[in-house]
């Protein structure tokens, strides 16, 4: 699914926990950790880009699905900023209706989704893998730029 500009960023925002707007607190660095945890669906201590981009396009999915009933529509995806072109692109079954296992399928929304790996990516050896500390410091950068 690729994203409006406006829905991009609210995704990339989805990855900061509730209430880490604000400097580091032990409560907010509960919250990151948390919100980590949730995007390293392996448990092994990092993020792989396959983990990073299925968070991304369920957390996009999320926002997509309105009326929640587990299916995208046209209307739904135009709706949320994205054109009817995209929507024919991941909507590969032709019935109309994406699923979240549609989605997570589609090239498209796979490279769309995948794009801000690369600069959380950022300790410079592009190890394939994002650490806690490369999310937190990821996760500034967001705030900074969302402010």
């Amino acid at each position: 699914m690729k994203p409006s500009s406006a829905l991009f960023a609210l995704l990339v925002v989805a990855l900061l926990p509730v209430g880490c707007a604000t400097g580091p607190s032990p409560a907010n660095e509960a919250a990151l950790k948390k919100r980590f945890n949730q995007v390293d669906s392996s448990g092994d201590g990092k993020i792989s880009r396959d983990e990073f981009t299925d968070f991304m396009i369920e957390e996009a999915f999320a926002m997509y699905d309105r009326d929640g009933n587990g299916y995208v529509t046209l209307d739904e995806y135009v709706a949320g900023g994205g054109t009817e072109r995209g929507f024919k692109a991941i909507n590969k079954s032709g019935s109309g209706k994406v699923t979240l296992a549609e989605a997570k399928k589609s090239e498209l929304a796979r490279h769309q989704m995948a794009m801000p790996f690369d600069e959380a990516d950022a300790d410079g050896g592009g190890t394939g893998y994002v650490s806690y500390e490369e999310f937190v410091a990821f996760r500034g950068k967001i705030r900074d730029a969302v402010r």
